[in-house]
């Protein structure tokens, strides 16, 4: 419906109102030059139905319905229309000089104002010294906050009284903007400044770990949670975390490490970033001659350097590349034929299917056990492992027959 057709007419409001308090809701009828009136007459233009309508209003929701003279609305179409018509500034104005907090929590939970707007009214609101969930309106307001960017909140709903919620919400859900809003909050800002409470400490990490918090922000983190940004990804601050040696092993293990901060780390952490490091020519190079076991596992070999380290001979680094997920097909099949690392294969994600059907044909119990923990191992294959004794534990913590079992509703106990 056409809510601006309703200009100059009369409507009806069955119940109250939910996102707006009945006077902003009037307020902004009138400036649509809409009234509301309190009974039914022929001017009406709308009816609109409302939240916890009493027994005469449910009877007169009724009887109107079957009059059908004019249309009947839900009340939350309505409420959203017109808080589109809310002007910012002059609302934030009005806040600041009456300093009303009550009606500046009832906008704060209005699902209807935009986010731009959500987060200026939230700068304004005074939390009184103390913490989230100290009183009821400051755990209000929190709530508001998750509540208003948690998307799937009708599946966890408690979600929105507890600490972890806010973590939770920064995790899944967090962006700059986000992240930033929650910082200012004055019970966070303060724990940022001077850490004394451990409840904030998830909240903390959280922003801490999201790779959208702002570097400024990370800053301030930096003293107390050194070790959490260490395995940020993707890397902040690296200049400034190098500069710790104690963090020396965890960086080396990072992912998104440059270029600068692997070469500084070669000679005291060389081991650990010849796992890690996103290899190229160079690195592979340089590891190959010195750390091959650990170069064996490193998730970024190409095929060309697979091939290198098989031409090795050397059996226990091919058997350590035998389980590494980045293994080729092409390499895979050979090293399934030549039949000396089977155990390894078996604990291999990326093997195919027709492998490890193959593979489960094996008499090695070390084979069997890998293939009842790999993620990958086909259904039929791990229901005929979980009839053996040695393997049953294994299959049933499987993270894909765990997940098959659930989707398909089979009792496993």
């Amino acid at each position: 419906m056409n809510y601006n057709e309703l200009s100059g007419k009369s409507i009806l409001l069955l119940g109250k109102t939910r996102a707006l308090n009945m006077e902003e809701f009037d307020t902004l009828l009138k400036l649509h030059k809409i009234e509301r009136i309190d009974s039914y007459n022929d001017e009406v233009a709308l009816i609109i139905e409302g939240r916890m309508m009493n027994p005469y209003e449910q009877a007169e929701s009724a009887r109107l319905y079957e009059m059908q003279s004019c249309p009947i609305v839900e009340l939350s179409g309505v409420e959203e229309w017109l808080c589109r018509s809310i002007e910012p500034n002059r609302l934030l104005m009005s806040l600041k000089l009456s300093r009303n907090q009550e009606r500046l929590v009832d906008f704060l939970q209005n699902p209807y104002i935009t986010d731009e707007l959500f987060f200026k009214l939230l700068k304004l609101y005074d939390w009184q010294n103390e913490g989230l969930f100290d009183n009821d309106t400051n755990r209000d307001v929190t709530a508001s906050i998750i509540g208003r960017f948690y998307a799937d909140l009708d599946r966890n709903h408690n979600v929105q009284y507890a600490m972890s919620g806010l973590a939770h919400l920064i995790e899944r859900y967090g962006n700059a903007e986000l992240i930033e809003a929650v910082s200012q909050l004055a019970p966070i800002a303060h724990e940022i400044k001077n850490p004394t409470d451990r409840s904030y400490n998830g909240v903390l990490d959280a922003i801490a770990l999201h790779p959208d918090t702002p570097e400024s922000l990370l800053r301030l983190l930096i003293k107390e949670r050194s070790e959490l940004l260490a395995h940020r990804v993707p890397l902040s601050l690296e200049e400034e975390l190098l500069k710790v040696e104690k963090l020396h092993p965890i960086l080396a293990q990072n992912e998104s490490l440059s270029r600068r901060g692997a070469q500084l780390l070669a000679d005291t952490a060389g081991e650990l970033l010849a796992k890690h490091i996103v290899l190229d020519e160079g690195w592979f190079e340089r590891f190959a001659a010195v750390y091959p076991l650990q170069l064996a596992s490193n998730p970024t070999l190409n095929e060309t350097m697979q091939e290198v380290l098989i031409q090795s001979n050397n059996d226990e680094v091919v058997n350590i590349l035998a389980s590494n997920s980045a293994l080729s097909a092409s390499r895979c099949t050979y090293l399934h034929t030549s039949g000396r690392f089977s155990a390894s294969l078996a604990a291999n994600p990326s093997l195919p299917d027709t492998i490890l059907e193959e593979l489960s044909q094996s008499n090695d119990p070390s084979v069997l056990g890998a293939l009842a923990s790999n993620p990958s191992t086909p259904i039929d294959v791990l229901y005929q492992l979980s009839l053996d004794q040695r393997f049953e534990r294994s299959v049933k913590t499987n993270p894909t027959f765990g997940k098959h079992i659930q989707t398909h509703n089979i009792g496993w106990s």
